[in-house]
């Protein structure tokens, strides 16, 4: 007997005694068995099974059996009158990724992951013996739950085709129902309902997640009038949402509705009927929830950010150089509206927005700047966040980037305009007080400049090296690390530059060769490093693990003369010593 699979991932095919049974002992199929002669008509032969389970399976004894599977076999092949005309072919069909493992009547175990093709498993036994063949049929991820699959087995080709795959009715009785008008009372109508299913919401298309029934789980006969529609559900769970709207659309969502609650907003919605598939994240069978319908917000809460509003301290005018620097205005933070929901559509330029704040701005800052760099932080006892609402209407957010967990933003080359700024809290109960502080140069009370200055001096020094003078490599031991973030300290560079370094420079070095010659600028330290260097026409080059390990390394491949002004700092922000290497040639890797 031959073994024949071409694996994805890894196979096994080794004899020996088996894990889960004695030598010679065939265990029952979890979905049946079935005897099969050499030859058999109507191939592929093809039964419904469940694949995936809680057992590794490289608990089979096996190494390379990858996914989930159950103690017995998932089905068993009792194979007959075996020749040398017949290959058998084992593959699986599924919603899912799937993996299968086969043991031979001698005992050997084959293993495999996408050899039959659409993330489906196939194993061949070339030349098969008689016996019984003993199938797992498993998931590639735990946690999957035990999705329909096609099991088929021939001696002819693998088969992607599943028959036995689900999907919603959208016919089917819905298990709730309501009925609405636009402007009803009593917002949000909301009805207890259930809560997933073993129906994958994925087949609807790849932007729908989750498990839910077959059946919608409710259906909403809605008179449209001129409001948006918010549909929500509530529950213990990490929840999902497909809602099939009158006009035949999709929507789907996971966590919009915030705490792990799906929600989807229909803006415009039609007249009719919606058919809602409340489902769970994770296939943990049916569980209960509450569904919520407003004209509000979700679950009646009203999200919305009303930038023109009369913000809630006063409003102010600057114009660049502006004295004293930096602006300081006591403000009240927090507030009930959900960030993450109330700028849902809205363009965020840099940050993640997040946190609790009023619907009307804070404050408002009427900026004449003639595209100055902008400095706005807040001081605060509490953990704070800021989010700005800059003339071109995109939102810049910050969580702790001022340091002590306060936040703070730098817009560079700022335009002129107005600029609305909201200082918010992590909790919807939370309110204090803050100093917001608007400045040309930094963060803060001191206006602590948050950018590099390579005018300052270095902090470990510097070197002259002409490599037909000095031997390298060369070796400097310098402190790695700073209280500067590198993507906001005004490095104007096309690599992405990251990690922590300080506001002067680490190290100088003075590259002299006779002519340009390539060479390297690398660092070895215990912590994870990066670099930044700003080279002699005054770009700048950044790395994080150009280097062996986790250390930075940046090759310049024509290497002019010139002053290379090096900043060595880490990916954390704690500080560390390290070993700054000047070489010729490329960084070790």
């Amino acid at each position: 007997m031959r073994y024949h699979t071409i694996l994805s991932l890894s196979a096994a095919v080794l004899a020996g005694a088996p894990a889960l049974a004695q030598q010679g002992e065939t265990l029952p199929g979890r979905y049946g068995e079935i005897t099969l002669q050499a030859g058999f008509p109507g191939d592929p032969h093809t039964v419904e099974v469940r694949a995936g389970g809680a057992m590794r399976a490289a608990s089979l004894g096996r190494a390379g059996c990858v996914g989930f599977i159950t103690e017995n076999p998932t089905y068993v092949v009792r194979y007959e009158n075996a020749g040398d005309v017949f290959n058998l072919m084992f593959s699986a069909a599924s919603e899912i990724d799937t993996t299968m493992a086969v043991r031979t009547p001698e005992g050997a175990v084959l293993c495999d992951d996408d050899s039959a093709g659409n993330l489906g498993p196939g194993i061949t036994v070339e030349n098969p013996d008689n016996g019984a063949y003993e199938i797992w049929v498993g998931t590639f991820s735990s946690g999957a739950g035990y999705p329909p699959t096609a099991l088929h087995v021939s001696e002819l080709d693998y088969f992607t085709t599943n028959p036995f795959e689900r999907g919603v009715d959208e016919d089917a009785p819905a298990g709730a129902t309501l009925s609405l008008r636009a402007g009803f009372r009593n917002d949000p109508a909301s009805t207890a309902i259930s809560q997933g299913g073993d129906v994958r919401l994925g087949s609807i298309g790849s932007h729908c997640w989750g498990y839910a029934s077959e059946a919608p789980d409710a259906r909403v006969t809605y008179r449209a009038g001129r409001y948006t529609l918010y549909i929500s559900t509530e529950s213990e769970l990490d929840g999902t949402i497909a809602v099939l709207a009158p006009d035949g659309t999709w929507h789907c969502d996971d966590d919009s509705a915030g705490n792990l609650d799906p929600g989807v907003i229909i803006e415009n919605p039609p007249s009719g009927e919606y058919a809602i598939w409340a489902g769970t994240f994770s296939n943990v069978g049916a569980q209960t929830a509450t569904l919520y319908v407003s004209e509000i917000g979700f679950a009646g809460a009203d999200n919305t950010v009303d930038v023109s509003g009369t913000p809630h301290h006063a409003s102010y005018s600057l114009s660049a150089g502006f004295s004293p620097d930096p602006f300081a205005m006591g403000v009240g933070v927090g507030g009930p509206v959900s960030a993450d929901m109330g700028l849902v559509g809205h363009t965020v330029v840099e940050g993640f927005c997040h946190g609790y704040m009023t619907r009307e701005p804070t404050m408002r800052l009427t900026w004449n700047g003639d595209g100055a760099p902008l400095y706005i932080s807040a001081a605060s006892d509490v953990d704070t966040l800021l989010l700005v609402n800059a003339p071109d209407g995109g939102w810049w957010c910050d969580d702790d980037s001022a340091g002590n967990l306060d936040p703070g933003l730098v817009i560079d080359d700022a335009r002129d305009g107005v600029y609305d700024i909201y200082v918010a809290t992590f909790s919807p109960d939370e309110t204090s007080t803050a100093t917001v502080y608007i400045s040309q140069t930094g963060w803060g009370a001191e206006a602590v400049s948050m950018r590099v200055d390579t005018n300052l001096e270095p902090r470990s020094g510097g070197v002259t090296l002409d490599p037909a003078r000095v031997s390298l490599p060369y070796e400097a031991e310098v402190q790695a690390g700073g209280p500067l973030r590198a993507f906001q300290a005004g490095l104007n560079s096309t690599d992405y530059c990251v990690g922590h370094i300080s506001r002067e420079p680490t190290y100088i070095v003075n590259w002299t060769p006779d002519g340009d010659l390539p060479f390297t600028i690398y660092l070895d330290a215990e912590r994870d490093t990066t670099l930044a260097v700003m080279t002699p026409d005054g770009s700048w080059r950044c790395d994080d693990d150009g280097s062996v390990g986790l250390n930075a390394g940046i090759n310049f491949a024509a290497g002019e003369p010139g002053m290379y002004y090096v900043y060595a700092g880490t990916f954390g922000s704690q500080e560390t010593p390290a070993t700054l290497y000047v070489a010729e040639g490329q960084a070790p890797r």
